[in-house]
């Protein structure tokens, strides 16, 4: 069995933040380490999503050329991987010939199977800059809120919009108004496929459970995919004078980049007996679980994904990260200040790796220097520094004469391999890295018990510290893939090789390899969150209102009876609310605040009056009321006692 892993194309827009580090990058390069450690065939290919609106606003604004900001961004990103320790046997950009030749290749094949049409569409154009204009570059008025919107979504109140639907639209370069005119553009059949990709998911044995929720329950409404876009910059479709939609051109760059390798490529796409995972951040879990499977069933050559791993948001210090409010950490800056090992130590076991989780300064020091350091780092330290005072060396003894506490602590060696192995396979990172540390606790308990300093038998002495050696080793080598640089230190200390044997040879000096967290640094590190954080200062004065206008909005107590996810959107879940006397669908932008399940039963208020809409293609019936502070903190207004469904607000 061969193995391609793959990691989400960074889009270079800018550098890499926590989020980034913790969803998708660390927990792919411990799988890939872990499997080169065990002997197999493996290979980790990543790259730059470098195609795009938002990069062709930016050097429009900045006025630059889109490749000024792609190989600023690209050298940033890679920088940033390297920090982090994360190694690619390829790493490449798709603003590049491999990949757009690729990439046609692919579209030429699409097209030859009967799975792209032409269909005439209306769309904004702009006589001024004398283009079609792409979703985001019309900005306008929110016709559900009234705030500042663009053209596909609005910020303010978080609904899925269509550009027509925006009041007083403009274009974003010129400022000058758009006007309506038709064009072709090219789509593929996605909806074709909902009996394939369905039997795909549910065949995928080694997906993760809540990806294959998703993707069946997305399946359900299939729609085919607009591919084409009226810019410059991007793949060009053969033929025309569009470019290729991003998620129709970005996903191939993981064939492309592995090209990058020579002919090789083609056993870990061609050939069968080759497992590829793709590590993704959660907000893209249905492109790669749905479009880019459609994709390549409809292109018929290459090998389907066998899992997609999604890795849960990073909120920090309770707080949703936000770049715009500055309430971010760059992994440069972190890695700045404190040992890159000790980030991949705490965001894995911080949470599992599906689950959301939060990054906290104060939690992160504590974990470091109350578990890690004192429990891993102590046992490791005073092994090799006892070792190393009495014998210079590791003891090497014959195993069957040892005595039975020293064999339980070597057959705790024995399964915890067995159970990091059986959980890195799953994909519970976490889970290994507790059984990593829960060894070191059996470690350190032997250690105590036999009291090495009081043994004054050699043979003795030679066996309890031979059996601390062997559990330090095979915690070096569990923990490499963890933390590659803490464990190669280590491993120098014990002159030995990154595998599971024990030589015997010489010992260097012990030092301090797990050094503590200053709490200087800490409280230096948070000052400068919050001092970065930027600030809403000022705003329009406040409207008043005659009490005749509230009268008009019809405002009830609701019952959440059903909530799920709207896998096409970022911030919408879709509501079931009991009114008493009957029940609304309503679409709410409170996804990341909110689970699902945790609605369930809770009493809202409800907009009733409000005109029905459809937002991200699903109907809503009302709206439900939430307060957002200038923190970025969420709330959903309910009411202080039990009080029955239906019920008006007065």
């Amino acid at each position: 069995m061969r193995y391609l892993i793959t990691t989400a194309l960074a889009y270079t827009n800018g550098p890499l933040h926590l989020g980034h580090a913790r969803s998708t990058y660390i927990p792919a390069d411990i799988m890939y380490k872990y499997l080169k450690l065990r002997g197999e065939e493996v290979i980790h290919v990543g790259g730059t999503d470098n195609h795009g609106v938002p990069i062709t606003l930016t050097a429009e604004k900045e006025g630059k050329n889109p490749e000024e900001i792609v190989e600023k961004y690209h050298n940033e990103i890679k920088e940033d991987l390297d920090l982090l320790g994360v190694e690619f046997d390829a790493f490449g950009k798709t603003h590049s010939q491999i990949h757009i030749e690729t990439a046609q290749e692919f579209y030429l094949k699409l097209k030859e199977n009967g799975y792209i049409y032409e269909k005439e569409i209306e769309q904004f154009y702009c006589p001024n800059c004398k283009k079609f204009l792409p979703d985001r570059y019309v900005e306008g008025i929110c016709p559900y809120c009234g705030g500042e919107a663009r053209g596909d979504h609005c910020e303010v109140c978080g609904r899925h919009l269509e550009p027509f639907e925006l009041k007083e639209p403009y274009c974003v370069i010129c400022k000058g108004k758009p006007e309506i005119r038709k064009t072709k553009h090219y789509f593929f059949k996605l909806s074709a496929l909902k009996d394939e990709l369905e039997e795909y998911i549910k065949n995928a044995e080694e997906m993760p459970e809540h990806v294959k929720n998703m993707a069946l329950n997305w399946i359900k409404e299939l729609h085919d995919w607009d591919i084409s876009r009226d810019i410059s910059w991007g793949v060009p479709i053969p033929g025309t004078n569009q470019v290729m939609y991003v998620w129709l051109e970005a996903p191939i760059g993981y064939i492309s980049f592995t090209k990058m390798l020579g002919d090789v490529w083609k056993k870990y796409w061609l050939e069968k007996d080759t497992k590829i995972y793709h590590f993704i951040g959660k907000d893209i879990t249905v492109h790669h679980a749905v479009f880019w499977p459609g994709m390549l069933i409809a292109h018929g050559s290459f090998n389907l994904p066998t899992a997609v791993i999604s890795g849960g948001y990073l909120t920090l210090e309770g707080r949703k990260m936000s770049t715009s409010k500055k309430w971010v950490v760059w992994v440069k800056d972190f890695v700045k200040n404190f040992d890159a090992d000790y980030l991949r130590y705490y965001l894995v076991m911080s949470a599992p790796l599906f689950k959301d989780c939060d990054f906290s300064f104060d939690d992160f020091k504590n974990k470091i220097n109350n578990e890690l350091i004192n429990i891993i780092g102590n046992f490791t330290h005073r092994v090799l520094t006892f070792t190393h005072r009495k014998f210079k060396k590791v003891p090497i003894v014959d195993e069957g004469r040892l005595k039975e506490e020293d064999k339980e602590l070597l057959k705790k060696c024995e399964e915890t391999i067995k159970a990091v192995d059986k959980n890195i396979r799953s994909f519970k990172f976490r889970d290994a890295l507790v059984n990593i540390l829960h060894l070191a606790i059996e470690g350190n308990s032997y250690f105590q018990k036999m009291e090495p300093w009081a043994v004054k038998d050699e043979e003795r002495l030679k066996e309890i510290l031979y059996t601390c050696c062997k559990t330090v080793k095979t915690l070096i080598y569990l923990l490499y893939p963890y933390m590659p640089k803490k464990s190669l230190a280590l491993l120098e200390l014990m002159n030995e090789e990154l595998d599971l044997n024990l030589r015997g040879n010489e010992l260097k000096k012990p030092k301090i390899i797990f050094k503590k967290i200053d709490d200087k640094k800490i409280e230096e590190m948070k000052k400068k969150l919050y001092e970065n954080r930027k600030e809403e200062k000022g705003g329009k004065e406040m409207e008043q209102i005659d009490i005749s206008y509230l009268e008009k909005i019809d405002l009830r107590v609701g019952e959440v009876i059903e909530a799920e996810d709207i896998p096409k959107s970022k911030k919408l879940l879709k509501l079931i609310v009991d009114l008493g006397d009957e029940k609304r669908q309503i679409v709410s932008g409170i996804k990341g605040y909110y689970k699902p399940e945790d609605l369930v039963g809770k009493k809202v208020i409800v907009v009733c009056n409000l005109k029905p809409a459809k937002l991200c293609g699903v109907l809503s019936e009302g709206m439900i009321l939430a307060a957002e502070d200038d923190e970025g903190n969420l709330a959903l207004l309910t009411v202080d006692k039990d009080i029955k469904a239906g019920s008006k607000v007065r």
